[in-house]
């Protein structure tokens, strides 16, 4: 597979895409061809936009054959490695394609600046949800203009370095182990039914099977790598054992291609080492321009506070910042002082919007696998630095992943990660009408150029609103950090804050709008493949009984749980360790007038479900 293996590089200049104010779209579109020169459309692209509507954005939800090449992953700018032979090597080894592109340095190089920048910068904000976005493509622009592209060529030979030392010591690995003629090896067999205490029997005559061998030796590669000291060692080792295990795996055997597997394994261990080896690098270079371009340094904190925003995508959450800013400083939080993780503003600094004709509004997926990667790179890198430093900065985190509502692995992430050191999390939850994520992320799309199908917005709030309550209680059965929480109804008009319709802590619970709650078990049973408002909710009365299974939960998990009046502050209702409390009568007599809110206490009181 000789696409798969490095290719030096002639000198190229390093594009800068044009940051500052985002340019209105060209006067005419352009139709790209696979791959190869762009040819101008008499389609003008209000003409065009004016055909389509959030509920008919004229894209699918996967990307279209004639644009796949089209990804950032697969474009020759950004890749030594082909499209079509990433493709068979998916299928040989199981793994997704973003791990077996292969970055050429320069492109690795910007994956290592955004990190950094993420990292080390505080990035301005404004009053505009998109000034965040510009004025991040501005700082990195700057840097990467004035103080990386004059010495690109070192950053390249660096890697040329690393990539001729990882293909020799790959290289050695695998003759020494699987391309030689290994000497006849005794094995040891046991008989079962000749007794438990019986002594096995030795067969010298037994040779190793080619299959046995294979095995044997991707497990010791393994061992080695979990016994290695230096840093090259284990990564060498790891790329070894995870690209020949999986191949094994998927195939059944290796094969007796030696070429295919030392390009498969030193590719691996070049895009993951090779991002770091041209990280350090360059570190000095973005330290010494920090402080010269006079941009402020994010800080590190004492008793860090992880901010988190949970929602559906297009549910709100970007907009939210304002509100989280003023309550970050209410609880004595630098507001300048805290980094922000919010991955959707890396994507114009990856892929020029304006270059892809009537593929732009695929743009968003275009960039997907990327973004992925270097969301992936951050994490690993935030946890160097917090294993260094003892400590994280006040973060803030606005990021829709399909791993984002995963809550199987909060313990591994209270050990492993970054997390470990926080002292207060905040999470946020964003209760948005399936509905309404359509069309505000069609405007979105109007405002910033990254669309989505209605199917994957739809598909998002399904997944969004199945997560929200597993997160919640695997937090909650958590001994830390200290966890608070807050659930705010987004179904407000656009530039107002949403409402705050719950509240609480591990072990109490206080609820000012219950039926909001009621709303995510709703969301979980909506019609994904909707083309309409009315078509998204199968049941147009939608029964109370069968959308009281969050909140039931609560009170069987919460040890207390208070309902509140709105208006007045009023706790008229209650729940301790499960069992229900009139509080104040008058009041709690006062709310049954609602139909819905009768349903849902004469529910709570009988145990009814």
């Amino acid at each position: 597979m000789p696409g798969l293996r490095y290719l030096r590089r002639l000198p190229e200049q390093i594009t800068l895409l044009q940051l500052g104010p985002e340019p209105e779209p060209p006067p005419c579109l352009y139709r790209y061809q696979s791959l190869g020169p762009l040819q101008k459309s008499k389609v003008h692209p209000t003409a065009m936009m004016n055909e389509y509507s959030a509920w008919n954005p004229g894209l699918e939800s996967d990307i279209p054959p004639p644009y796949q090449q089209m990804e950032t992953i697969y474009r020759p700018e950004n890749v030594s490695s082909r499209f079509p032979d990433v493709a068979e090597a998916s299928k040989q080894t199981g793994l997704n394609p973003r791990e077996l592109v292969v970055f050429k340095p320069e492109r690795l190089m910007l994956h290592e600046l955004i990190i950094r920048v993420t990292a080390s910068v505080v990035v301005p904000e404004g009053h505009d949800e998109t000034e965040l976005g510009r004025n991040f493509r501005q700082i990195t622009s700057t840097i990467l203009k004035h103080s990386i592209q004059p010495r690109m060529e070192e950053v390249t030979d660096a890697y040329d370095r690393l990539n001729t030392e990882v293909r020799d010591r790959v290289s050695h690995e695998l003759i020494d182990s699987l391309f030689t003629t290994p000497e006849p090896q005794a094995v040891r067999k046991r008989f079962f039914f000749r007794g438990f205490f019986q002594k096995a029997e030795s067969s010298p005559s037994h040779q190793e099977s080619i299959l046995e061998r294979e095995y044997r030796v991707i497990a010791t590669f393994k061992e080695k790598g979990l016994a290695a000291n230096e840093p090259f060692s284990r990564v060498v080792y790891k790329g070894l054992y995870r690209i020949l295990g999986l191949i094994a795996g998927t195939r059944g055997y290796l094969g007796p291609d030696r070429d295919f597997l030392i390009d498969m394994v030193s590719n691996y261990v070049c895009n993951s080492y090779g991002s770091r080896v041209v990280g350090g690098v360059i570190a000095p270079w973005v330290d010494k321009a920090i402080a010269e371009q006079g941009y402020s340094r994010v800080s590190y904190a004492d008793n860090p506070i992880l901010v988190s925003l949970k929602g559906a995508s297009a549910a709100g959450k970007s907009s939210l910042r304002p509100m989280l800013k003023r309550m970050m400083s209410e609880k004595g939080m630098r507001t300048q002082g805290y980094m922000t993780i919010s991955p959707d503003i890396w994507r114009r600094l990856l892929l020029d919007y304006h270059s892809l004709g009537e593929a732009f509004k695929y743009a968003g997926r275009l960039t997907s696998h990327e973004v992925i990667i270097i969301d992936t790179k951050l994490d690993l890198y935030l946890r160097e630095q917090a294993s260094q430093r003892g400590s994280i900065p006040h973060l803030l985190v606005d990021r829709f992943r399909f791993d984002s509502f995963s809550s199987e692995g909060i313990s591994r992430i209270l050990h492993d990660t970054y997390v470990k050191y926080v002292d207060t999390m905040y999470m946020y939850f964003v209760i948005t009408p399936p509905h309404a994520t359509v069309e505000r992320g069609w405007e979105r799309g109007l405002t910033t150029g990254r669309y989505k199908s209605v199917e994957d917005f739809l598909d998002h709030s399904v997944e969004a609103y199945t997560g929200i309550p597993k997160m919640l209680f695997k937090w909650l059965a958590c001994d830390r950090p200290v966890f608070r929480y807050e659930f705010l109804d987004n179904s407000v008009p656009k530039d107002t804050f949403p409402r705050t319709v719950a509240y609480g802590t591990r072990k109490e619970l206080s609820i000012i709008d219950c039926k909001v709650l009621l709303e995510i078990g709703r969301y979980q049973k909506i019609n994904i493949r909707a083309r309409a408002p009315e078509e998204v909710y199968p049941e147009a009365d939608p029964s109370v009984a069968g959308s009281m299974g969050f909140l039931r939960q609560c009170i069987k998990r919460i040890p207390r749980v208070s309902f509140i009046d709105e208006a007045t502050g009023v706790t008229y209702a209650g729940t301790h360790r499960g069992k229900f409390q009139i509080i104040d009568a008058a009041m709690f007599t006062e709310k049954l007038g609602d139909r819905q809110l009768a349903e849902i206490f004469e529910l709570l009181t009988s145990g009814s479900s």
